[in-house]
């Protein structure tokens, strides 16, 4: 609103001083010596000549505050990322009914934005911002299980070591 009313103002001036430009001033002088100064010529008068009015650069309305930019985030280099529970080559047995917590270890700890995903033969099973994942009802057979940080443009930052885990469980025959 204010730039909108300095813009009027501005605009306005202009005008005012273009009008006068363009408008003839005459100057009479009483007995006393005073001055008056009119548009229209009587007796006496003098033609006045108008100087140019000195002019003013635009007026610049101040800019909007700018957002602060947006700092990268710094570059964190993760030392070390390893599962430390189950041990490779861990069977669990047919009562455990494929149940099982992976417990990880990463250094140093995750940094905001990220993502630790856990793999299972190298698929994504799920993601969280802990190394501590439950597991269950797992299918019967040979896991080969993995964490791996991400940023957040899915870029790996660090991957785990690879665990194989073995899961027995009943199967009905037919």
């Amino acid at each position: 609103m204010n730039c909108l009313k300095a813009t009027l103002l501005s605009i306005s001036a202009i005008l005012s001083a273009t009008a006068a430009l363009a408008t003839d001033v005459y100057m009479t002088r009483d007995k006393d010596g005073n001055v008056t100064f009119s548009d229209q010529p009587s007796q006496g008068s003098e033609a006045h000549k108008v100087k140019e009015l000195p002019s003013m650069p635009a007026f610049v309305a101040p800019q909007a505050p700018q957002e602060p930019e947006q700092q990268e985030e710094p570059v964190v280099e993760y030392t070390s990322l390893g599962i430390i529970s189950p041990t490779d080559e861990t069977t669990i047995p047919t009562g455990a009914a494929g149940s099982l917590t992976v417990n990880g270890v990463l250094s140093p700890g995750l940094q905001p934005g990220h993502t630790i995903q856990l793999l299972n033969n190298d698929v994504v099973i799920d993601k969280s911002t802990t190394t501590r994942f439950k597991l269950e009802y797992m299918d019967r057979g040979e896991h080969r299980l993995q964490l791996r940080v991400i940023d957040k443009q899915d870029q790996t930052l660090i991957e785990s070591n690879t665990v194989t885990v073995y899961v027995k469980r009943a199967s009905v025959g037919r």
